[in-house]
């Protein structure tokens, strides 16, 4: 059994150059409802339309970089869609070849840097995105 840690997976997302450092969400679901048709001790399940839940990544912002990509990422809200790819690595970072890929992305927020005066943590660009399928 080989175990891995959170930081082997290399996240992108296409049309943006480099990787992000957090990825949340993408998980499958489907709501179900539980119901008693009557007569009965055990209910019986019914269930809606499988949904991948919104991703969201972030990186460490990067004036030089960035600058001039989150100027255009505002006007990108609500239109368009890219794929996220989430690829699993050996520990120097290495593909193995399982790749998770997320088809039909929309950026839906683009929550830009927080400041404060009193701290050291790095400034973070997050961007959430709907996501229409998964494989």
């Amino acid at each position: 059994m080989t175990y891995i840690s959170q930081r082997q997976y290399l996240v992108a997302v296409e049309g943006i150059t480099g990787y992000f450092m957090t990825k949340t969400g993408g998980n499958v679901t489907a709501d179900s409802v539980k119901f008693y048709a009557g007569g009965q001790e055990v209910p019986d399940i019914v269930t809606g339309l499988r949904q991948v839940e919104n991703i969201t990544v972030s990186r460490a912002y990067d004036s030089d970089v960035d600058w001039d990509f989150l100027l255009a990422l505002r006007s990108s809200v609500g239109k368009g869609a890219t794929t996220i790819t989430v690829t699993e690595t050996d520990g120097s970072l290495n593909s193995v070849g399982k790749v998770t890929t997320y088809t039909g992305c929309v950026l839906v927020s683009v929550n830009e840097p927080e400041y404060a005066s009193d701290s050291g943590d790095p400034a973070v660009l997050q961007l959430e995105y709907a996501v229409k399928t998964v494989a």
